[in-house]
Formats: C-alpha cells, structure tokens, sequence
C-alpha cells in the first residue's frame, strides 16, 4: 500500500486520512477483501500523525463498510454490505423526503426486469436453492424475523441467477428498505398464505421456463405488495393526526 506521496493539510485528519485509504482500497489492482491493512502504528508513522488520529479513520472506514476491525488483530478490507448501502440510502430519503411509492415503484422496474431475465438462464441449481429457501419460508412455526429473511433472500436469488451482481446488489438493498412493510404484510389476516401462493407461482413458473407466466406472476406479487406499503402508510398517518 503506497501513501508516500500523500500530504495532509491540519484540519479534519482523520476524516482526510480515511478518505485517502478508501482511495487506495477501491483503485489499487492489488486490494482484495480479505486483506490486512497495516498496523495503527506503521500508519500513524507513515501518515505522520497520532495513534488516535488512525483510529478515529479506521472507524470511519468501518462505517463506510471498507473495513472490519478485529480486536488484538487489526483492520482487514471487506465487501460493504446491503445494509451499509440500505443505511446510505435510507439517510438521503429522510433528507430529501423520498417517498415509500417512489421505492415500490423502482423495485418494479428491477424485480421485473431481473426475473425477465432470470428466466432466460436460471440453472437448476439455482433453482434447487430457491425451493430450499421457500421450503423453509412455508414453515408457518418460523419466527417473522426468519421469515421476512428468507422472503428477502428469494428475491436476491431471482436477481443473482441473471448474473448482473449490480442488479441483486439494488434488489437486495430495495428489500431491505421494504424490510418492515413486508412484516407487516405478512402478519396480516391471510398474509402468510398469499405470501407462500405468490412466492410459489413465481418460482413454478421459473422452473417451467415461462417467461410470459414468471413476469405476470411477479407483477401480481409487487401489486399487492405495494398496496400493503400505501395500506401501511396512509395507517401510520392516521395514527400520527390522532396522536395529541
């Protein structure tokens, strides 16, 4: 890892000295998850600064995802997770006053484009994974922590067998966002049941290779699941105007 030719200005040292070392992470060939950054000591003497000053950098790259800091072991570079994505995003929404319909509208456009796709080259593997994971969904004991889980990781599944990882990376990030509102659909009156039909339609349909079938039945599933989310939400407002 090459800083020799870094220069800091006084002010906002850690804040500079992480924004350098992601610099680093993301454009160097040789960066690999996995790998191990040099030690707090080695870094402070190259960058010039204190021990608090790296460790104040290193704890913005582990928010930032970049990096996982091991007690008594050190900080090793590491793929940002949906959630760090899902937290990002979930921050410019409250800022900018993004709407829920604006997220089940743009899970629309990618859950359909990518079991369009899916279908196309779904293997049978993947295929097998998927009735696993619904298998586990039907288990009507499972907690709804467990359940929302596995309801996410079926969609991620449609949208990792196109082989786009950009595509299930945002399928993934956009489920999770809906992470509450698919709870809550659930938990309703008959939620479980359509949940378990809707899931299965699609995933028959994958396995019949009926791309007309697997788009239509997708379309049913993100239909009432949208209708959940403006259900949810017109509920949270009115309780909200009551609230004195």
């Amino acid at each position: 890892m090459d800083i020799s030719q870094f220069s800091l200005s006084r002010v906002n040292l850690s804040q500079q000295i992480a924004d350098h070392l992601e610099e680093v992470i993301l454009s160097s060939p040789t960066s690999k998850v996995a790998e191990k950054l040099p030690g707090e000591l080695k870094l402070a003497k190259q960058y010039n600064v204190s021990r608090p000053v790296i460790r104040e950098a290193l704890k913005l790259l582990q928010e930032r995802g970049l990096i996982t800091l091991k007690n008594g072991s050190g900080a090793y570079i590491t793929r940002p997770e949906n959630d760090t994505v899902m937290n990002a995003i979930n921050r410019i929404m409250q800022v900018d006053r993004i709407k829920s319909d604006d997220l089940t509208q743009m899970r629309e456009i990618l859950e359909l484009s990518s079991v369009d796709r899916a279908v196309q080259c779904i293997t049978d593997e993947q295929l097998r994974e998927m009735d696993e994971i619904l298998s586990k969904f039907e288990d009507k004991s499972l907690p709804l922590k467990e359940r929302v889980k596995l309801d996410e990781q079926f969609h991620i599944a449609i949208a990792q067998a196109t082989g786009n990882e950009l595509l299930s990376m945002f399928v993934g990030v956009l489920t999770s966002l809906l992470r509450d509102y698919m709870g809550k659909g659930i938990l309703i009156e008959g939620g479980i049941e359509d949940a378990i039909k809707r899931h299965r339609e699609i995933y028959q349909a994958l396995l019949n290779r009926d791309a007309k079938a697997v788009h239509q039945a997708m379309v049913e599933h993100l239909k009432v699941s949208s209708l959940n989310v403006q259900f949810f939400d017109r509920q949270g407002a009115t309780a909200k105007k009551q609230t004195p």
